[in-house]
């Protein structure tokens, strides 16, 4: 029963020694208030629109035909691409772009018609600005919808010129017919893929480095987490505990922020359960806690958590599957990015907030749940070696 007791009390002092200490060191407290609360508003802030109409774009028409006149009627009738240039050569569409006039040229061939009239296979080149993906976004989504409806109407000449009208030909252009509904990005934003990947890389980042730069200026000072108050360095798990006791209720609050206040501030879809996204970030904070003390017993100096800042921020983000599909990730970075509790964080939050069903990212909770206890049990590890090493050079 003493023990119990002293267990106890020993994960309370480590627990109120730690928010002391955050709240001495400035440089920790101006991670946490102006990262975790000015960063989720100011992301929300600039990728609020998420959206590009009437990009304008230069055409160049070598083919000067019926239907490359009526595809760029088309195209210039999409909300994402107005037709701002009729240019008579490529170079003056590219002088365009480079002046920043435009940001897209749809260019046709000179036998575009004439290989349509013979019931050929004809090309067309699109040309994006990619000083950003919603330009690309944009000129893709626009030809591929004029394409679309150019290869049914096509069809549905040659049939009517073979006899079939009506809905004999309706049938033949399209047997199986398809409707196309988006039900949670019907408008691909680009703040649905991007937002929801930052606030959670937010709070990783966040904790990481705001953990490890108060670690690095324990040791410069010849401190460390490693021992209890009394001396002794036993009860690793009761310091591990403590301390992370201290950054879950932290982190929680800011999770909450950065999570649901901020996305329903700026109007964001969030269709899931308040409860359930606070659960889901119970988890998730807790992984990201024991990571970042898994690692930051690595750290020295305080300097060395800005070198980490530019090295393994956008290998993180790259890993969450934001810019590249996870499916064609080589099997060793897919194996590299495991060890990232965002890797899992990231997918399981969009799910959340776009289908509001634990059931739906099951997979996810598990895999940070494992996470959770190999970092519990690596940081608990990194204690005991440190107050190993401590107590060999005191003695």
């Amino acid at each position: 029963m003493n023990y119990v007791s002293n267990w106890f009390r020993d994960i309370w002092n480590i627990f109120v020694n730690e928010l002391r200490l955050i709240g001495r060191d400035n440089g920790v407290m101006l991670i946490f208030c102006f990262a975790g609360l000015v960063y989720p508003v100011l992301y929300n802030f600039i990728y609020h629109d998420g959206v590009v109409d009437d990009m304008p774009v230069a055409v160049v028409d070598d083919s000067r035909g019926s239907y490359s006149r009526r595809y760029v009627q088309k195209f210039d009738a999409t909300r994402e691409c107005a037709i701002a240039y009729d240019c008579v050569s490529m170079a003056e569409a590219e002088e365009l772009m480079k002046e920043q006039k435009v940001h897209g040229i749809l260019y046709f061939p000179s036998d575009f018609d004439t290989r349509l009239v013979r019931g050929e296979q004809a090309a067309l080149s699109t040309y994006a600005d990619m000083s950003t993906f919603l330009y690309y976004k944009n000129m893709t989504i626009a030809s591929n919808l004029v394409m679309l409806d150019e290869v049914h109407q096509i069809q549905a000449e040659h049939y009517a010129a073979a006899g079939f009208t009506g809905q004999d030909a309706v049938q033949l252009i399209e047997p199986v017919r398809y409707d196309d509904a988006r039900r949670y990005n019907p408008n691909i934003s680009f703040t649905m893929f991007f937002i929801y990947m930052a606030l959670m890389m937010i709070l990783q980042q966040v904790m990481f480095y705001g953990s490890s730069t108060l670690a690095g200026t324990l040791r410069e000072e010849g401190r460390s987490f490693a021992r209890l108050e009394n001396g002794n360095g036993r009860g690793m798990g009761r310091i591990v505990l403590g301390r992370g006791g201290a950054y879950f209720l932290i982190f929680l609050f800011l999770g909450v922020y950065g999570a649901m206040l901020v996305p329903n501030l700026f109007h964001m879809p969030m269709h899931t359960d308040w409860w359930d996204m606070v659960l889901f970030l119970a988890f998730f904070v807790a992984d990201i806690i024991f990571f970042s003390f898994t690692w930051s017993s690595a750290i020295t100096k305080r300097e060395t958590v800005l070198v980490l800042l530019l090295f393994v921020s956008p290998i993180a983000v790259f890993l969450t599957g934001f810019t590249w599909p996870t499916e064609n990730i080589p099997v060793f970075w897919r194996m590299v990015s495991y060890i990232f509790p965002t890797t899992f964080g990231c997918r399981a939050y969009m799910t959340l907030s776009q289908t509001g069903s634990l059931l739906s990212i099951a997979p996810e909770l598990r895999a940070i749940t494992i996470q959770t206890v190999v970092y519990y049990f690596l940081a608990s590890v990194a204690v005991y070696v440190e107050n190993l090493y401590i107590s060999r050079k005191e003695s």
